[in-house]
């Protein structure tokens, strides 16, 4: 256990996973006495959700490090739908491992914030491919044995969840809708509920990525 009672603010780009790090990451954290707080991001005056612009992403976390120098920063983006104006994300090659390509991402922005307590995460390739840890939780919320075993089939296809693809027609999310578009119309609800479902243990198991990240926080 870390013993020394950290402070994490987290910034998040949308309610799903606000909804998230407060239902599976938060109690999870806290066993290691470390304590997190989670922040939409902010797109424009009184409206959150998104990440539209570089520049309004850099502000916010340069002010977070900033305003609580003691504590730590992170954050939890999608790689897909970054903006075109993040540092390095037009050089993005889909025919080059996303592993590597998405930890340049992260050190770019961990060089451009320039803050000492920032640690930088990117959710590879989006939130729903860590629903993709275990389809069959999709079946507590009433989707169809057909609908999941077509998902397995299109999880087979990939390494784990992490390296399903991102597309506007691919992305782990549209995958999701296509078969159940439920999911569009109620992504908050549903999006935590089956990550409720499968676990965090689970999830861990199944993103590595995503786990390297958990298990840094539960360090610090």
């Amino acid at each position: 256990m870390a013993g020394n009672h950290t402070r994490v603010n987290i910034l998040v780009e949308g309610q799903t996973e606000e909804s998230f790090v407060r239902k599976l990451l938060v109690p999870h954290l806290a066993n290691f006495d470390v304590w997190l707080t989670p922040r939409i991001i902010q797109t424009s005056k009184g409206h959150k959700g998104g990440v539209v612009s570089y520049g309004k992403l850099r502000h916010q976390v340069r002010q977070w490090c900033q305003q609580d120098p003691t504590a730590r920063v992170t954050t939890l983006f999608d790689v897909y739908g970054l903006p075109t104006d993040f540092p390095g994300i037009t050089d993005w090659n889909a025919n080059q491992p996303a592993q590597i390509q998405v930890a340049a991402l992260e050190a770019n922005l961990q060089a451009d914030i320039g803050q000492a307590n920032l640690i930088p995460y990117m959710q590879l390739h989006e939130y729903e491919a860590l629903l993709f840890s275990d389809l069959n939780a999709f079946g507590y919320a009433d989707v169809s044995p057909q609908t999941i075993t077509n998902w397995q089939a299109q999880l087979a296809q990939f390494a784990g969840p992490e390296d399903v693809n991102n597309s506007p027609q691919t992305a782990p999310s549209k995958r999701l809708i296509a078969h159940w578009p439920n999911y569009a119309h109620a992504k908050p609800h549903y999006g935590v509920l089956i990550a409720s479902k499968i676990g965090l243990p689970a999830i861990r198991a199944a993103c590595p990525r995503f786990n390297a990240w958990v298990t840094r926080l539960e360090n610090l």
